[in-house]
């Protein structure tokens, strides 16, 4: 017995070790690749900078850093899983961060000096100084260098490495398809009694009207309408799973392939907003990552410089046909985007700080993360959001304009960067701790649908508040998760009534 085991153990132990050998080798090739990546990175960085002007090496320096932070955070998982880290939040937080910072700054150096007629017009009221753009610039690194230190480490090697999926229940199913026919129901109702359009596009007679038509709402429906409107995109996004989870079915393929050309057609044609049509977009893109087949580096790159430049795009082609100008804005980055627009802001309360000509600050901009979810009406002090109170210092209050409160603008009249340090350090730890939970369940309906949404959502940490996401979460997730769930409970109850009636 002992020799026949002895032998069995000798004949198995060989493959094994060519398996560990081989493993070992494939992590050896990523990490070497991983490092000659990032020398050869920082090596080209100094080389251009080496040989740049001051002033384009106080705008290009920050620019060029946020983009070895975001190399550094993908080759090191790469590294580690042997996959691109496609789905993962924390991935499309420091790509959010990355690009807010990178593509304005971009649109600055190209300015060559002087603001183009075209950028964002609170920009234009100060100076064009390249060392005071630069150094504001920095503020983004810090931040991502603090949530990609952060992120790697708690992170560690937690991954998801299948594309295993458990198809959910029947009942489940049907249930997502009732509760969003009652959804989209109580939208086209509320539409009709209010006479209110949802598929307006931007012009500002249509801006102006559907303004009107919200203020003859009352307050309470307004709320309601909002949240119950927007949670129509975790609904299109459960169906994606669906649909993403039988990708072997031709007909599923079909019916996605065809439902996202319409959404994505629909945008265009009408010009309106792309959000919505973004997100339904990038998040099949994920999904089919993890679902169906894992994606390459170069697919993922292509991809989403196609998608980043489609909205930058659309948006210029919505504001020239809109516009009053004859002549055309030459670049999509020097003129007016939502990348800038979110960098003049923070840019602006910066400088009117610096100047004095910043106002008291209400304590509920710096509180505004731990409130949000809380109704107004149950407050017993006055909810303030951010971005309307900057509306009213800048005085374009009750004018058809919104400008973003993002995270460099809570820093701006913060603490500087050592508050961006910190709430990078902090939301890469909520990020990190959700991934390693998410990684446990990977294969579930409901903990998947979960983090695609809070992924898909995640450019609001730089959009809007660190936190803002939570709302969502608060308001639009779990509504439907409850009402899903209670669909579900009913449509059981109702099948074993009638198996055992029929037994």
């Amino acid at each position: 017995m002992t020799i026949s085991s002895a032998s069995a153990s000798g004949l198995e132990t060989p493959p094994r070790r060519r398996r560990v050998r081989l493993l070992t080798a494939l992590q050896l090739r990523r990490r070497r690749i991983a490092i000659a990546l990032n020398c050869l990175a920082l090596a080209a960085i100094v080389f251009v900078l080496a040989f740049a002007s001051p002033e384009d090496r106080a705008l290009a320096a920050p620019m060029l850093v946020l983009g070895e932070l975001v190399l550094l955070y993908l080759t090191v998982l790469w590294n580690y899983d042997g996959l691109p880290s496609v789905f993962e939040a924390g991935t499309l937080a420091i790509l959010a961060a990355a690009v807010y910072g990178m593509v304005p700054l971009a649109g600055f150096l190209m300015m060559q000096g002087d603001w183009d007629r075209y950028c964002d017009a609170r920009l234009q009221q100060y100076p064009f100084d390249p060392f005071t753009l630069g150094r504001f610039g920095w503020g983004y690194v810090i931040y991502g260098a603090a949530f990609v230190a952060t992120y790697l480490v708690v992170r560690g090697r937690a991954a998801v490495k299948t594309t295993a999926f458990e198809v959910p229940r029947p009942q489940l199913i049907a249930a997502i398809v009732i509760v969003f026919g009652a959804v989209y129901a109580f939208v086209v109702v509320v539409a009709a009694v209010y006479d209110l359009r949802t598929d307006i596009s931007y012009t500002p007679e249509e801006l102006q009207m559907r303004a009107e038509m919200l203020d003859r709402m009352p307050y309470v429906v307004r709320q309601v309408s909002e949240n119950v409107t927007l949670m129509l995109l975790l609904l299109k996004q459960a169906v994606a799973v669906l649909l993403l989870s039988q990708w072997r079915k031709r007909w599923c393929r079909a019916a996605l392939i065809v439902w996202l050309s319409y959404e994505a057609g629909s945008v265009a044609f009408r010009l309106g907003a792309r959000t919505t049509a973004v997100l339904l977009l990038m998040s099949a893109g994920l999904l089919y990552h993890r679902l169906v087949r894992p994606v390459r580096f170069r697919t993922v790159f292509i991809v989403g410089a196609l998608l980043l430049s489609m909205f930058l795009v659309a948006g210029l082609i919505r504001n020239l046909g809109f516009g009053r100008e004859v002549e055309q804005p030459k670049n999509v980055l020097t003129t007016g985007n939502e990348f800038q627009a979110l960098y003049a802001t923070a840019f602006d309360l910066q400088e009117k700080r610096r100047n004095g000509s910043l106002t008291t600050v209400p304590w509920q901009i710096y509180a505004a993360d731990f409130y949000l979810e809380i109704p107004s009406q149950l407050l017993p002090f006055e909810k303030i959001d951010p971005a309307l109170w900057y509306i009213q210092i800048i005085g374009q209050g009750g004018y058809l304009t919104g400008f973003m409160f993002g995270v460099m603008s809570q820093a701006a009249v913060g603490l500087g960067w050592p508050e961006l340090a910190l709430r990078g350090f902090v939301l890469a730890l909520f990020l990190a701790l959700l991934h390693r939970w998410y990684v446990r369940r990977a294969t579930h309906f409901w903990p998947t649908l979960f983090y695609l949404f809070v992924a898909v959502w995640m450019y609001t940490t730089m959009r809007a508040s660190t936190f803002w996401f939570i709302y969502y979460i608060v308001y639009r997730f779990l509504p439907v998760l409850l009402a899903t769930k209670f669909v579900e409970m009913v449509l059981s109850r109702v099948r074993r009534r009638a198996v055992l009636a029929r037994a």
